[in-house]
C-alpha cells in the first residue's frame, strides 16, 4: 500500500531528528544525488525536510545555520540555495500580491477540458510517466522536484491544460505545498514568470535522471511552448510596521498553520496569557485534501503540548465555520485588547487574516501582525531573479 511521504502525525522532534539524519547522513551527497528521481517513496537522495520548513516546524534559518555548522558553504552552497529558493518565491509575492488574486481567479477549468481532467485524475491520460506521477501525487502526498516540472511541462506544454488548475492540484495534495512557491513554479514552467522562458520536459532528460526507470517516447511531449499571455507585475515594497509596540499583559497570540514555532520567535514575550490555535482557516479546507488537512492539525496539535510553560490558557479551533466570529469571541471573553499574529505571507491564510482584521477593528480590538527578523531581512531582496537576490542574502548568513 502507498503512504505519505512523511508521518502525518508531525511533532517538533520528528522535524529536528530528521533534519540531524539528512546533516549526518545525506548532506555531504546532496548537491551530486539530487536531481535523480528513484521513484515512489524512495527519495532519500533529497533531505525530505520541506513539510517541515513549509510549515515553520523547523525554520529556514534553524535549517541553514546547523547545515552551515557542519559544513562551510562552499560545500554545500546547492542546498542553501534551495532553501532560500522557498524564502525568495515568499518575498517576490509578497512584493507582487496581485499575482496571488489572478491566481485565484482562473483556478476553475472551462468544461471543454473538464473531459481530459477526468482522465488525469484517474490516471487514464495516454502519457504513462504522468500517470504515475499523478497517482503518486495523490497517494503520497509528495512529487520529486525535477518530477514536478516533467508534471507542470505536461501539463500546461503537451496537455494544454491551464497552469492555474495544475497548480491548485499540487496545492491541494503536497504535504509542503506552498502557496508562494506552488503559483511562482508553475508560472515558470508556463513562460510567464521570466519572459520568453518556458520549461519543456524531454524525453532523455526523464530517462536520465529516472536512471532509466522511466523511458517515454520522444513524440509524446509538444516541442513548443504553450501561447500564455505575460502580464507584468510591478514590484513594492513590503511595509513591516515594526514600530507597533506589544502590551502583553493584554494581547493574545494567534498561532496559524503558517508558522508554527512560534517558541523560536524572540519577538514574542513568553509567558503569555492567552493564545488562539487555528490549524487551517475556513476556505483551506475546501482547497486541501484530507492528508494535507490532518498534516496540518496534527502538527500544530502536537506543538501545542509543548506550550504549558509558555502561556497559560489555550483555546484551539473546533470548527470550521464562523471562525472569524470564534476568534473576536475568544478575544473579547478573555478581555483581550490586541491580536497578535506571526505574519503569513500570500495565500488562503493571508487572505482570512486580513478579513479577520477588518472585524477585531470594528471592536476596537488591535491587530498586530509580526515579522521575524528572517523575513524582514531577505523578502525585500525579492525584487529581480533568484540569483540577484542570492548574491545579496548570501551576505546575510
Amino acid at each position: 500500500m502507498p503512504k505519505t511521504i512523511i508521518d502525518l502525525n508531525a511533532t517538533k522532534e520528528n522535524a529536528i531528528n530528521e533534519l540531524n539524519d539528512f546533516i549526518d547522513n545525506r548532506l555531504e551527497s546532496y548537491e551530486r544525488l539530487r536531481n535523480y528521481d528513484l521513484g515512489e517513496n524512495n527519495h532519500h537522495n533529497v533531505s525530505l525536510l520541506s513539510p517541515y520548513i513549509r510549515h515553520r516546524l523547523i525554520t529556514e534559518q534553524e535549517v541553514i545555520s546547523a547545515a552551515l555548522n557542519k559544513f562551510p558553504l562552499s560545500k554545500i552552497e546547492k542546498f542553501i540555495q534551495e532553501v532560500l529558493w522557498r524564502t525568495y518565491w515568499k518575498g517576490w509575492l509578497e512584493l507582487r500580491p496581485r499575482v496571488w488574486d489572478d491566481y485565484k481567479d482562473n483556478i476553475l477549468i472551462n468544461n471543454d477540458k473538464k473531459q481530459l481532467l477526468e482522465k488525469v485524475l484517474s490516471y487514464e491520460t495516454d502519457i504513462d510517466c504522468f500517470n504515475i506521477w499523478t497517482k503518486e501525487l495523490i497517494e503520497t502526498n509528495y512529487l520529486h522536484n525535477h518530477a514536478r516540472m516533467w508534471y507542470a511541462s505536461i501539463w500546461i506544454h503537451t496537455l494544454e491544460l491551464p497552469w492555474e488548475a495544475g497548480a491548485n492540484l499540487f496545492l491541494k495534495h503536497l504535504l509542503d505545498g506552498d502557496p508562494s512557491s506552488n503559483t511562482l513554479s508553475w508560472r515558470w514552467v508556463a513562460g510567464i514568470q521570466t519572459k520568453n522562458k518556458s520549461y519543456l520536459a524531454k524525453h532523455w532528460n526523464i530517462q536520465k535522471f529516472t536512471k532509466n526507470r522511466i523511458n517515454p517516447p520522444e513524440e509524446q511531449f509538444s516541442t513548443t511552448p504553450a501561447n500564455i499571455l505575460y502580464k507584468e507585475y510591478m514590484p513594492q515594497s513590503v511595509k513591516y510596521n515594526e514600530s507597533k509596540i506589544v502590551d502583553w499583559s493584554k494581547a493574545g497570540l494567534l498561532i496559524t498553520s503558517e508558522d508554527i514555532d512560534v517558541l523560536s520567535c524572540s519577538k514574542i514575550s513568553f509567558p503569555i496569557n492567552n493564545a488562539y490555535v487555528l490549524p487551517l482557516c475556513e476556505e483551506e479546507y475546501s482547497v486541501y485534501s484530507d492528508n494535507v488537512i490532518s498534516f496540518k492539525e496534527n502538527s500544530l496539535s502536537n506543538y501545542s503540548k509543548l506550550l504549558s510553560e509558555s502561556i497559560k490558557s489555550i483555546e484551539v479551533n473546533s470548527s470550521r465555520d464562523n471562525q472569524i466570529e470564534s476568534i473576536c469571541s475568544w478575544a473579547q471573553n478573555n478581555k483581550i485588547t490586541e491580536v497578535v499574529c506571526l505574519a503569513t505571507p500570500r495565500g488562503y491564510m493571508n487572505d482570512f487574516i486580513n478579513k479577520l482584521k477588518i472585524e477585531l477593528d470594528k471592536k476596537d480590538i488591535k491587530f498586530i501582525k509580526l515579522y521575524r527578523d528572517y523575513d524582514m531581512k531577505y523578502w525585500n531582496l525579492a525584487s529581480a531573479s533568484f540569483f540577484n537576490f542570492f548574491k545579496k542574502a548570501i551576505q546575510k548568513i
